[in-house]
């Protein structure tokens, strides 16, 4: 079943730790890519139990896709995918952790555009003038993380850059409005990241005004249908389809047999002049109906 993923953690710019907004930032725009070289030798004890730390420190991680392929499969390539995720998912406190810190920086991989993967509202975005205005600002940054699986991605079109930035582009107000900023105050940058099996683009969005904006579930909800509805789209009009001919075929179907138990009756077959008269009736509202109109007639006889 198609499915996305959406974590929107957020970091709080200024005061102690405030640098390590603006490195999340550096970090999604540059970090270097790698090819993707299948690995389905078993993950090591270390890495079971770097898995089972991470659980513990961050229980919303097993909700990732890359959490259930390493269920699945305890393979090297799956652990990978997870730790990865998990602590960019996780970046303010995975800083502060040595262990995890040895993590961040050197996992793959971000598809450049130009000397850096950034993109936002405007083409050609300056990654030292967008690290320069998150070092100088004081408020929180929303950092979501939007994840497909890789056949998903590969049939829709999502599994390149220019896709992610075309649709953020046009959502950006929907998703300002759900974050509680004023669509005119509302700044973001993003990077794709076309990794393992669960290709994903990061994005930091905060208010241009400090102390405007919040986020609650109800507000990472709307975000999350919104672009389902536009990745989808195109899957689900075609599901529309498909069952507006089927119920069309069945009103049909329905049509053609009453007309026939109407035959009978009139031959004599069965006698119910009562019964004989609805069922031409109906037969006769049936014919050239289609779609949900046929349901309400069905009910109104």
């Amino acid at each position: 079943m198609p499915k996305l993923i959406l974590k929107s953690p957020y970091l709080k710019c200024g005061g102690k730790g405030g640098g390590s907004v603006s490195g999340y930032l550096r970090y999604i725009g540059t970090r270097d890519g790698v090819e993707l070289v299948p690995d389905d030798r078993p993950a090591t004890k270390r890495q079971e139990q770097l898995i089972r730390a991470l659980v513990r420190d961050f229980p919303d991680s097993k909700e990732l896709l890359e959490y259930a392929d390493w269920e699945a499969s305890h393979t090297k390539a799956h652990v990978s995918a997870f730790i990865s995720t998990a602590l960019e998912c996780n970046w303010e406190q995975a800083n502060r952790s040595e262990v995890y810190l040895k993590y961040i920086a050197t996992r793959p991989r971000v598809e450049r555009l130009g000397s850096h993967g950034l993109f936002g509202d405007d083409d050609g975005v300056d990654l030292q003038k967008a690290v320069s205005e998150l070092d100088s600002y004081t408020g929180n940054v929303w950092t979501h993380i939007i994840s497909l699986k890789r056949e998903d991605a590969a049939r829709l079109g999502y599994d390149k850059a220019s896709a992610w930035r075309d649709l953020l582009r046009a959502e950006r107000n929907e998703i300002a409005a759900a974050m509680n900023i004023p669509a005119d105050h509302f700044r973001w940058y993003a990077a794709f990241h076309n990794e393992g099996d669960h290709p994903h683009v990061h994005t930091m969005a905060w208010s241009s005004q400090s102390g405007e904006g919040w986020l609650d579930r109800d507000g990472i909800r709307k975000i999350k249908s919104t672009l389902t509805n536009q990745i989808f789209q195109q899957e689900m009009l075609h599901l529309y389809e498909q069952k507006t001919v089927s119920r069309d075929e069945l009103v049909r179907q329905a049509r053609a047999s009453m007309l026939e138990l109407v035959k009978e009756m009139r031959q004599g077959i069965c006698d119910h002049p009562e019964a004989e008269k609805l069922m031409w009736e109906l037969a006769q509202a049936l014919d050239g109906v289609k779609g949900k109109k046929s349901t309400a007639i069905f009910q109104n006889q």
